[in-house]
């Protein structure tokens, strides 16, 4: 399959690249880890992003390109990555001629016109990181810590039951393009006061309940902690680092039923009894 992504996009002049809604580490450590391997690896391509770029994370990743959406006057490819299902995609995929989908979640919407889709992957930027088994691929050191971002993000240095042999292959290849880890930890794991406050309201408003520890953050608390309302699974992992992250935000429809079973399953290792008892 990544053969035929890789001659897919030779195919194509414009390319515009996806994820998910809310973004995490992983959906923009594969979003700029594409972008830089498209670069690198193919003449003559013009690389495009979809979504917003608002959130704090961006800066962490230190691109100095350009982020603009394409204007679709010439035949686009799109790439979907870390997106399950098209409700959660952050853009309209319905410009593009193509759409080629990058996923590690369970499999609820093949929506691609070629679906890379590995539930037991431990994120999308292993996922794409594995591209460089391919003599054909190349990067950079931007690339390769974007990526290596992604994986650390979704597997929480490597603490969830997702993490492979196959990660650590991932982070080997990454590993050799020299960049500076030290920063890169820093950069991710260093606290804001803000988001020390956030912690400290976590560990102070928590509830627990025949074993399991949740909370809860309504429209009022994000209000009181200055926090936007669209705060979300990947902004509590970032504070708290923790699967105290786990928030049931379905109670009060903030995200869909289906991703809130992609996070449990996949990104916290719940099994489906589990899911079932919290449903």
């Amino acid at each position: 399959m990544i053969e035929k992504i890789l001659n897919k996009i030779e195919e194509y002049e414009c390319i515009c690249l996806y994820r998910h809604v809310n973004p995490d580490y992983d959906a923009f450590g594969s979003q700029f880890g594409m972008y830089d391997l498209i670069q690198n690896t193919f003449e003559n391509k013009e690389v495009y992003f979809a979504g917003d770029f608002s959130s704090d994370l961006v800066a962490k990743y230190q691109f100095n390109g350009e982020i603009n959406e394409p204007n679709f006057e010439k035949p686009t490819l799109g790439i979907v990555l870390d997106t399950a299902n098209q409700e959660r995609i952050d853009g309209d995929i319905s410009l593009c001629k193509e759409i080629i989908k990058i996923d590690h979640h369970i499999v609820v919407d093949s929506y691609g016109n070629l679906n890379l889709e590995d539930s037991t992957a431990s994120s999308c930027s292993q996922i794409v990181a594995l591209f460089l088994k391919n003599k054909r691929v190349k990067l950079s050191s931007f690339g390769a810590a974007a990526l290596y971002m992604g994986i650390i993000g979704d597997t929480n240095r490597f603490m969830y039951s997702a993490t492979d042999e196959r990660t650590f292959e991932a982070a080997i290849y990454l590993y050799n393009y020299d960049f500076d880890m030290q920063a890169l930890y820093e950069r991710m794991y260093m606290k804001h006061a803000k988001d020390l406050k956030v912690n400290a309201f976590i560990l102070n408003h928590y509830i627990e309940d025949e074993g399991v520890a949740y909370y809860v953050l309504k429209d009022e608390d994000l209000k009181h902690l200055k926090e936007k309302k669209d705060f979300g699974y990947g902004d509590a992992i970032r504070i708290t680092g923790a699967a105290l992250a786990l928030m049931l935000q379905i109670y009060y429809k903030r995200i869909a039923e289906d991703t809130a079973y992609n996070m449990l399953k996949n990104d916290l290792g719940f099994d489906d009894d589990a899911i079932a008892w919290i449903r």
